[in-house]
């Protein structure tokens, strides 16, 4: 891996407590999981109100599946399962599906939303699988296809 580019966005620290680290949701992910989960956070900006730091962009999240693949160096099936996963536990959301070109957008669901949306806390007894996003019904050519016994030409 190249070292002179930074391999996630603009940030100091993630926090991560107790809570998180002994639940289930975060124990059933993988390291590749976990990158892509720290990757997402770390593209969080904050801002400063006050005397508190809150989250300005967070549900607008809108990251490059090849970006983010080059810069932790993993496939395309590698990020989109880690992407499936941290959605089924709760970590993450879709805030929008993207199609031809266009980014998904996320909303992290750790620490920086409301107790009442923090799903992670939920999973086993609840998982999101059906907000995975799924690949666009491809029936191209479903007429054409080749079928097992062709009639023979007279």
């Amino acid at each position: 891996m190249n070292n002179s580019i930074p391999t996630y966005c603009k940030f100091s620290f993630i926090s991560l407590n107790k809570n998180i680290l002994e639940s289930e949701a975060w124990n059933s992910l993988s390291i590749k999981q976990i990158r892509v989960f720290v990757y997402l956070y770390s593209c969080l900006q904050w801002s400063k109100d006050k005397k508190k730091w809150i989250v300005v962009n967070n549900g607008q999240i809108e990251v490059s599946s090849d970006i983010m693949r080059k810069k932790l160096n993993i496939s395309k099936q590698t990020c989109s399962k880690a992407i499936h996963q941290l959605i089924i536990v709760g970590l993450i959301r879709l805030t929008r599906v993207g199609q031809n070109k266009v980014c998904h957008k996320y909303k992290i669901l750790y620490e920086v939303v409301p107790q009442n949306e923090q799903r992670w806390k939920k999973y086993p007894e609840e998982n999101w699988a059906n907000e995975c996003p799924k690949r666009p019904n491809s029936l191209n050519g479903i007429d054409t296809r080749f079928k097992p016994n062709p009639k023979k030409v007279d």
